[in-house]
């Protein structure tokens, strides 16, 4: 079955063996698509085998006839869902394969790594070329290291995938087609980081572009920049260089992504337009220049609502985003029925279907010492009812579950997925009046020791049913337990910058880290900037080195000391070993209290649209559906 098998952490030791797979073509066998022939024809582009690296990746297409043309309807939010492009287009140096297996080359053609994984070496195809046409060699790699993640200023403090002993990675170029990517300790997670959906960055800044908004190869870019109305520099490389879902508002910057923007998000269009690239660096088994798909239209809606209702009458080709809930299957099974779709459920890799991250660094010192407190963490989770939300809001497809990979997985921890799971308000009651919150106001709420009623402030994004859903079924219980939730369900957005600004008591959120605990750890460390919402602060003191941020509570420092051991470690055994120990230290904090385990998600696909896999997993680390390469979908209407 579909992810049955644990994920491993070293995965692709010696990646060059991949490259016997990507056979070479004669370039007389190459051919592409009408549009671009027709432009060759015409003098306005240079033939296909000029466009190519030498040795294109050859890709197995799903299907042999496919053909060219067509234009993806799908759908996103018309503010905050940047990511959903993300994961249709973007490319990384590496990627998964289908079945989250393994990693392969992608834009890099292979790699090695030394036995203590301090140094990679990555291999470039040669001859690859930038959407401009200019060549893409170490110079971008380089500059993207050194120049951009390597410069606080510019990058922030970078993610812990990309430093290692406090110090940010640092790359030299080899050859034109070689790059060496260098860590001051182990770093054994970096081809896994590279193919996620936050791993783009040493192959998204073309330094024949972008340096010259960059004050180190530019010394007129502060001048320019203020000239232009900026700030200063980097305000103005960040705005023409963006790293994050700002990529997607740009049609100047050139990319070595299968489509370009050439309708841009955040202009007030009503879609998001990409069109082919005509460098694009993959052939298929035919020697035919991908993608085949002319564009991907990425029509956009206020709310989940609307995409749900568009959805439902038909009008999209593909769409799992915002319409991958239980509930919603009923709605769909006509456009089945009438052979118009089908309908696609896609294994959930989440530790949880809804997790309230429970804020160790909220403003209100009172619950922030009530949370360093495990006894009123398990009163809280013994208060809610998994049994009704399993029922009530997944249709009885899931179980009560707290957090953790399942039974049967090599880092299944009993203690982690079971502990105070049983609902028991008696129980609860009995804890929170051994804490000394036996006083209650006139409503029957808990007072805290300074007199205030004891309220959590939730933050959940507002386009989620199913997470509003499981909060509202959890309010009442609480309530009897005499704790106020406050529902704050508000635009995606919005949430996002209120957990930067710390502005929270419990974030909601998937609980991840199940199938994919190593590659996707959130929820048992601070170590992910956006997402590990049990602290934000606790992530930014990690990842800028104490500089910045909250100083962690000892248990979580220690899991991060393991965590630099486990990215140093030599050996598979050396390395589960240590994250086992890990997980033991996250369930006995309890800092993330989850509800029931994760359902299949739901999508459709158009009957007309061709060479999407029938299952493919579900998941943020396997940014559903780039890695089945919808470079090779097409349509045969």
């Amino acid at each position: 079955m579909l992810l049955s098998y644990p994920l491993r952490s070293r995965l692709c030791h010696g990646a060059l063996a991949m490259m016997a797979v990507l056979a070479s073509l004669n370039s007389q066998a190459f051919s592409e698509a009408p549009e671009l022939a027709a432009k060759v024809a015409s003098g306005d582009l240079a033939p296909v085998q000029r466009r190519l690296p030498d040795a294109p990746e050859v890709v197995q297409a799903r299907e042999k006839n496919g053909r060219y043309g067509g234009t993806l309807r799908t759908a996103l939010l018309a503010t905050g869902d940047e990511n959903g492009v993300l994961r249709f287009i973007a490319q990384g140096m590496t990627r998964w394969d289908e079945k989250f297996d393994r990693i392969l080359p992608n834009i890099a053609a292979g790699w090695t790594v030394n036995a203590d994984a301090t140094e990679y070496v990555f291999q470039l195809r040669r001859g690859m070329r930038w959407s401009d046409g200019a060549p893409f060699t170490a110079d971008d790699v380089v500059f993207a290291v050194n120049d951009v993640i390597g410069v606080r200023e510019v990058f922030g403090a970078p993610a812990d995938r990309y430093q290692a002993a406090g110090q940010i990675m640092r790359a030299e170029k080899i050859d034109p087609w070689q790059v060496r990517i260098r860590f001051a300790a182990g770093n054994r997670m970096l081809p896994e980081e590279l193919a996620g959906p936050y791993g783009h960055h040493p192959v998204i800044y073309p330094k024949h572009y972008c340096a010259q908004f960059h004050a180190a190869h530019n010394p007129q870019a502060d001048a320019e920049a203020r000239a232009a109305g900026f700030t200063g520099w980097v305000a103005r490389f960040n705005r023409e260089c963006p790293a994050w879902g700002e990529r997607w508002s740009t049609v100047a910057k050139p990319t070595l992504d299968p489509w370009l923007v050439s309708e841009p998000m955040g202009r007030g269009l009503a879609a998001v337009v990409v069109r082919r690239n005509p460098y694009f660096w993959q052939v298929d088994q035919a020697g035919r220049q991908l993608p085949y798909l002319d564009a991907i239209q990425f029509n956009l809606y206020k709310d989940a609502a609307a995409i749900q209702a568009v959805a439902v009458a038909g009008d999209l080709d593909l769409q799992i985003r915002h319409v991958s809930g239980v509930a919603l299957r009923a709605q769909l099974a006509p456009l089945v029925a009438q052979g118009r779709h089908v309908m696609l459920r896609l294994p959930d890799v989440n530790a949880s279907a809804v997790g309230l991250y429970l804020n160790h660094t909220t403003p209100n010192e009172a619950l922030r010492m009530l949370f360093a407190d495990v006894r009123f963490k398990a009163a809280l989770s013994q208060a809610i009812d998994r049994e009704a939300i399993a029922k009530t809001v997944f249709l009885g497809e899931v179980t009560p579950w707290q957090v953790g990979p399942p039974a049967g997985h090599r880092f299944y921890n009993q203690k982690l997925a079971a502990q105070h799971t049983q609902f028991d308000l008696a129980a609860a009651n009995r804890a929170l009046d051994a804490l000394g919150l036996a006083q209650r106001d006139s409503e029957g709420y808990r007072l805290l020791p300074d007199g205030k009623r004891l309220s959590l402030r939730a933050i959940v994004n507002n386009y989620s049913n199913q997470m509003v859903d499981t909060l509202k079924l959890i309010q009442p219980a609480w309530k009897t337990a005499g704790i106020e939730l406050l529902i704050e369900a508000q635009d995606r957005v919005v949430v996002a910058n209120r957990a930067r600004a710390n502005d929270y008591d419990i974030g909601v959120d998937v609980v991840s880290g199940g199938i994919d605990p190593t590659q996707n750890p959130r929820a048992y460390l601070a170590q992910h900037p956006a997402d590990s919402r049990q602290s934000l602060p606790w992530v930014l003191w990690y990842n800028s080195g104490g500089q910045r941020g909250i100083e962690p509570s000892p248990a979580m420092k220690r899991r991060l000391l393991l965590w630099d051991q486990w990215k140093a470690a030599k050996t598979d055994a050396e390395a589960d070993g240590l994250f086992r120990q890990i997980l033991v230290i996250a369930a006995d904090e309890l800092e993330v209290l989850g509800t029931v385990s994760s359902p299949a998600q739901t999508g459709i696909r158009a009957s007309r649209l061709h060479g999407v896999p029938d299952s493919m997993p579900g998941a943020w680390i396997w940014p559903t559906p780039n890695p089945s390469l919808p470079q090779q979908y097409f349509m045969t209407e």
